[in-house]
């Protein structure tokens, strides 16, 4: 069931996009999605830049059925202190209809295309690329961290393994569920479409989760050293949603393997949660959680 994304080789010497060549990219990409009458505005991606290249490029890839403006905020912050900053679309997220079923055509090849196409547009954007990201986004983070020559790759919350899952059970759970009919699955079934924050899908279909999975055992099953030059994890104490111990154990096997990469876990953050990015849902995000990233990230 697990799939193999094959992937042209790159050329990191010669394949740098320039800076006005990388703008111009992200800038078309974002037309696109504003001419798209189905995506919603606080879907559009973001590029926040400096005017030219600066010494850091960062990416920020939001979390399964959310959309960019969940890292909007922390977007800016990073902008103004010197970043060139890109917040890319996950495929299939932003409709406006929130209870859109679209999300049942994600899969892992889309994912890793969306990841290699956002790393390389940012690498004209900045002597240093990082990519950051939550939930599906820290997934991507860390396809990068394997398969790129990437400066830093930070990971948080990565949508590994639901919680409560056994690594045992993980994989048949998952393939099962790639199996069943669909069937839409609401985050609260308790307020199902009222749930905030209204930008984002409200629930998913059941195989999206499947195989939200099936992208990460890309990188947990993979075979080599990883190419990131610095990893950085970061788990929150009180997830409620994905597998801490998954994430901590691919970091484990790579840190075994000889590279330099490390974990931090984020506590004292309230109430178990785990979008620990949108100030929508998550005001505390500001004082609790962004300066920690952003001493990551700017470290």
């Amino acid at each position: 069931m697990f799939r193999a994304v094959n992937r042209e080789p790159i050329d990191v010497r010669t394949n740098v996009p320039s800076f006005a060549t990388a703008v111009e990219a992200i800038e078309d990409e974002i037309a696109r999605d504003r001419a798209d009458p189905l995506l919603a505005e606080t879907a559009l991606p973001r590029l926040y830049h400096h005017g030219a290249a600066v010494e850091r490029a960062v990416v920020l890839y939001h979390g399964f059925t959310n959309c960019p403006q969940q890292f909007d905020e922390l977007a800016r912050r990073l902008h103004a202190r010197g970043c060139n900053v890109y917040v890319p679309r996950l495929p299939l997220h932003g409709r406006r209809d929130r209870l859109t079923h679209a999300l049942a055509g994600l899969n892992d090849g889309l994912l890793a295309h969306a990841s290699t196409a956002s790393y390389q547009l940012a690498r004209g954007l900045g002597t240093r690329v990082c990519a950051a990201g939550l939930s599906l986004g820290g997934s991507m983070a860390l396809y990068l961290a394997l398969t790129e020559p990437i400066d830093l790759a930070v990971p948080i919350a990565p949508f590994l393994m639901p919680i409560g899952v056994p690594g045992w059970l993980g994989v048949p759970v998952m393939n099962a569920i790639a199996r069943l009919p669909e069937r839409y699955v609401w985050w609260d079934p308790r307020i199902k479409e009222r749930s905030l924050p209204d930008y984002a899908y409200p629930g998913f279909p059941s195989r999206a989760l499947a195989r939200c999975v099936f992208f990460g055992n890309l990188v947990a099953a993979a075979a080599g050293a990883p190419r990131a030059a610095r990893c950085t994890l970061v788990t929150n104490a009180r997830e409620t949603a994905v597998s801490n111990g998954a994430a901590q154990r691919l970091l484990q096997g790579w840190i075994a393997g000889g590279a330099p990469y490390v974990h931090e876990t984020l506590r004292g953050l309230g109430k178990p949660r785990h979008d620990i990015i949108d100030p929508t849902t998550f005001p505390q995000a500001r004082t609790l959680v962004y300066p920690a990233l952003e001493s990551i990230v700017l470290g």
